[in-house]
């Protein structure tokens, strides 16, 4: 409910300029190119719609890539990662920034998600990534899902002389962050290696432990000031703990790695407002996010379930931001793409894509490197429509684990593979007792005498005579409980038994109780064409 209550307030702002909006700023960014006349700047060149040939299109959209990344490397291209100020502005800052913005309300709503579905929705940059150090790990449950691959190229190398060097992590060049999964049990310990190893003086955390009832990240961190954990020989303590706003909780740690004796401190940053599957319910809180990493000493380590939703939207607004400080423009595909080189899948949701526009031009417009005022009311009319789309596209609801884990599973379709345990990690479901060999069920009623060994049978025999000769008991009057709050889960009175069900019933218990002392029952394997008991739960990586 707070989700959509922030997008109809965001919805509602509205001012009198966007009421009185004209088409004479649309024609002014569509101006054609003349031969003979003054260049128009790159950062214009986005909203130019040529009538040309193809190729020429291609070429410039290439072009503007290569300016801002190598592939060859997977390298940001960035002269220095700058500071955005509210004075001082240059030239090239002023139309980079203006160039993205004229792109962007050009194109609507309509047409960034149209551009996410046709070029993004599925792309993966072909010949720039290996999955095989992926596929090798997954048995081992290093990897959450998957379906959600690190990419060889660019992966973290855990080199400290610790056992094994992989975790699910990749380096984006260029820029201050490493973007990784949320730790798993098994990648605790590997977690804080990284840290240590790559002297990270920051940890942006995007998600919750659990969200939806389903677990997003193992719990990594001491939550309260002066609480201490350690994960392998790496001790980590809490030395403060402060909750500035209603989005952001903040800690400081003090690690001590006692194979090296190496101490350093640690910030960590919660975004506790921003909702699985779909945008932050607040863009200047992601922008002050990113303003505090910055001023660190060191890279940052994002991360949210995955690692691709939440933490590619967060990266990639840096990024695009980083792009218009330096002067070079940009469009927002051409920077995911350059993105899912490092980290494959970056920005998972068509909403996300609409985000990361509209917190650049956020950026912008908060250090006034927006100069032209018939920007601002269309400005204001794309917030306002990207504000219907979220809240006509609301993340969607997920089913939680608990309920689902305490009923069978039902069997996979013919073409669907079950989900694995190194997809979700899901507490093991309630299975019933196993069945003996040859009998009925543990618990089910008097067994068969088949199913005692032969050799015992005599002594079965003696003792069953021997109880059915003695006297039953009285029986007992049980006076009604009354109700408890817990309702149906309190045991529901029983009437009084007869002398003649008492008995039946102690001869049961009696010869079940003989065949579990004389003939112990092993558990049959589960035969191959039944369903497994375990979830079947298909990989949610979507962020």
């Amino acid at each position: 409910m707070e989700f959509l209550k922030s997008m109809k307030k965001r919805k509602s702002k509205d001012t009198k300029e966007t009421k009185n909006k004209k088409k004479e700023d649309k024609s002014g960014s569509r101006k054609k190119k003349k031969k003979d006349g003054p260049p128009i700047p790159k950062s214009l060149r986005s909203t130019k719609k040529g009538k040309g040939k193809k190729g020429g299109k291609k070429t410039d959209n290439t072009k503007s890539e290569s300016e801002i990344f190598d592939p060859n490397t997977f390298t940001f291209k960035f002269d220095t990662n700058l500071m955005p100020e509210a004075e001082n502005h240059s030239s090239a800052q002023t139309a980079a920034f203006d160039g993205f913005a004229h792109s962007v309300v050009s194109a609507g709503v309509e047409g960034l998600v149209k551009e996410y579905y046709d070029q993004l929705a599925t792309f993966a940059p072909p010949g720039f990534f290996d999955r095989t150090i992926f596929d090798q790990n997954t048995p081992l449950k290093k990897n959450r899902y998957k379906d959600v691959v690190c990419n060889d190229k660019t992966r973290v190398v855990l080199h400290d002389g610790r056992p094994g060097d992989y975790i699910h992590a990749n380096y984006v060049k260029g820029t201050k962050y490493i973007l990784t999964q949320g730790p798993l049990k098994e990648t605790l310990t590997d977690f804080w290696r990284m840290v240590v190893q790559e002297e990270a003086a920051g940890i942006c955390m995007l998600c919750d432990l659990v969200e939806n009832g389903k677990p997003k990240c193992e719990p990594y961190f001491p939550e309260s000031s002066g609480q201490s954990l350690t994960f392998g020989d790496i001790t980590v303590t809490c030395d403060e703990a402060s909750q500035p706003d209603t989005h952001t909780h903040i800690k400081t740690f003090s690690v001590l790695d006692k194979k090296t004796s190496k101490t350093m401190k640690v910030n960590h940053y919660k975004i506790v407002t921003w909702p699985d599957k779909t945008v932050a319910l607040s863009n200047l809180c992601i922008l002050r996010t990113h303003r505090l990493l910055r001023k660190l000493p060191g890279i940052s380590i994002v991360h949210c379930s995955a690692g691709v939703g939440r933490t590619g939207t967060f990266a990639a607004i840096e990024i695009g931001i980083q792009c218009m400080l330096n002067g070079k423009p940009i469009k927002p595909a051409e920077l995911v793409k350059a993105l899912r080189h490092c980290r494959l899948l970056s920005v998972q949701m068509d909403t996300q894509y609409l985000m990361l526009a509209e917190a650049i031009i956020d950026c912008a417009i908060s250090f006034k490197y927006i100069d032209d005022e018939k920007l601002f009311p269309l400005i204001e009319a794309f917030k306002k429509q990207v504000a219907e789309y979220v809240e006509a596209h609301p993340p969607p609801v997920e089913k939680p684990i608990a309920a689902a884990a305490t009923t069978p599973a039902a069997p996979a379709a013919a073409n669907e593979k079950p989900a694995t345990q190194d997809e979700v990690q899901t507490p093991a479901p309630i299975v019933a007792p196993p069945t003996p060999t040859g009998g009925t069920p543990v618990g089910a009623g008097t067994p068969r005498q088949a199913s005692v060994p032969r050799n015992n049978r005599k002594t079965s025999r003696e003792k069953d005579k021997k109880e059915a000769a003695s006297p039953p008991r009285p029986p007992v009057v049980r006076q009604p409980v009354p109700q408890s709050p817990r309702g149906s889960k309190e045991r529901a009175y029983q009437p009084e038994k007869t002398p003649e069900k008492v008995v039946e019933k102690v001869a049961e218990k009696v010869v079940e109780k003989v065949v579990e002392k004389v003939a112990p029952v092993a558990t049959p394997p589960a035969p191959k064409n039944q369903p497994t008991t375990v979830g079947l739960v298909k990989s949610q990586y979507l962020e």
